[in-house]
């Protein structure tokens, strides 16, 4: 691990725009959309009837998931909202760990790092860390962004968690990607499929009505923290164990490969 704050430093510096404008874009969507929200439907009889329609088509479900709360702006932000910013922030936690792992190894700048005082896990760490830092202030926006229009603290910190959580979650998704595959384009494409993957479990699940389908997904773990309508806190401990547990499974991949390059 020696030299991953210097990594993440390298990185913060090159990432100097893209990143600042992903996690604007992504925490500006809620807000907006909560803003929008009240314009559109101030009163609650307006809200109740929106709820009714969204609950008897199923291609809305599929497509934005199921109203927890009709009665609220935050209820109807969470449904508007949830799973587009969860996607965005999944496909930013990709791009970023892609962009400082396997894209480095490809172009050769990792060994000429590596041939300085730099650990072998610097690199990966750092990516890490950077799209963790990156999702918790998404998560710290939303909630701001969300709680400074008078919507309720906790249902603005269970929507923020929810969707820094699935960004982590896909944190450890593109680092597992980049120790199994050897181009960035094709470590790219695997976390995508997997979000994707995400997506339809998710959208299936809600469309049919079957839940179980639902829970297979980061995406309808992030629907069922059910923020501004009774928050469901436990469901983000799936959150931080999956991702935990994916970016072990990468530090296992990664000790392996260098086991086989010392032996060859």
């Amino acid at each position: 691990m020696t030299g991953t704050l210097t990594m993440v430093w390298l990185a913060l510096r090159r990432d100097r725009l893209l990143l600042p404008v992903w996690v604007v874009v992504v925490a500006g969507v809620i807000t907006v959309s909560a803003a929008a929200i009240a314009d559109l439907y101030p009163q609650a009889g307006q809200r109740i009837a929106l709820g009714v329609t969204i609950g008897s088509a199923p291609a809305l479900q599929a497509l934005t998931g199921p109203v927890f709360d009709a009665t609220s702006v935050g209820g109807l932000t969470a449904w508007r909202a949830t799973t587009m910013s969860a996607a965005l922030a999944a496909l930013m936690s990709i791009v970023v760990v892609t962009r400082h792992t396997r894209a480095e190894e490809e172009t050769g700048r990792a060994e000429l790092v590596g041939a300085c005082r730099v650990g072998r896990h610097a690199l990966s760490a750092a990516a890490v860390l950077v799209a963790t830092g990156a999702n918790v202030l998404i998560a710290l926006l939303i909630t701001l962004g969300l709680a400074g229009q008078g919507l309720p603290v906790a249902g603005a910190t269970a929507f923020g968690a929810a969707v820094g959580g699935t960004g982590w979650v896909f944190t450890g998704v593109a680092l597992l990607a980049a120790q199994l595959t050897t181009h960035a384009r094709t470590t790219n494409a695997l976390a995508a499929a997997a979000l994707g993957l995400a997506f339809l479990l998710r959208a299936l699940g809600d469309a049919a009505k079957v839940e179980a389908l639902a829970w297979l997904s980061p995406l309808g773990w992030a629907q069922r923290v059910r923020a501004f309508a009774g928050e469901r806190w436990w469901v983000l401990v799936l959150f931080l164990v999956t991702g935990l547990a994916l970016v072990a499974a990468a530090a296992l991949l990664a000790r392996c490969r260098a086991t086989l390059k010392m032996g060859m």
